[in-house]
């Protein structure tokens, strides 16, 4: 993650996978998808990634932030794996995030109505503020 919280690796067994990044800093933990393509292949390897960081976590995590400044494509089965660690953060009592939209995947969150699931962060100051709380 370039921003200057030094990061911790969740995981350091598995560090960055193939298509996520997680680190942890102050309150929350930051799911940078790295796959520019998240599809039928990819959901599910990076749903139980994040959703094991998760279970790994401690009460003081407040925030999941799914990063998605890398990300171009979005299919179903990614938007559904949106939704579902949504509901596994919100089991966590965590509040969640969606940093780094573009234009095509902010209109796609829209018109699918998932949106209002999430709060939107513009800037990475404010994510800073956000996840170091």
């Amino acid at each position: 993650m370039s921003m200057s919280m030094s990061p911790n690796t969740i995981n350091p067994k598995k560090g960055t996978s193939q298509y996520v990044s997680l680190t942890r800093s102050g309150r929350g933990i930051t799911a940078r998808l790295v796959a520019p393509s998240i599809g039928q292949r990819e959901a599910p390897i990076i749903e139980n990634e994040i959703i094991d960081a998760l279970k790994d976590s401690d009460k003081r995590t407040k925030w999941l932030v799914i990063d998605l400044s890398a990300v171009s494509v979005l299919s179903s089965m990614g938007l559904g794996m949106c939704v579902e660690l949504r509901r596994h953060a919100k089991e966590r009592k965590m509040n969640t995030a969606l940093y780094g939209l573009n234009g095509h995947l902010r209109d796609l969150f829209r018109m699918m109505k998932v949106e209002r699931l999430y709060k939107i962060v513009h800037s990475k100051d404010d994510l800073r503020k956000m996840v170091d709380g």
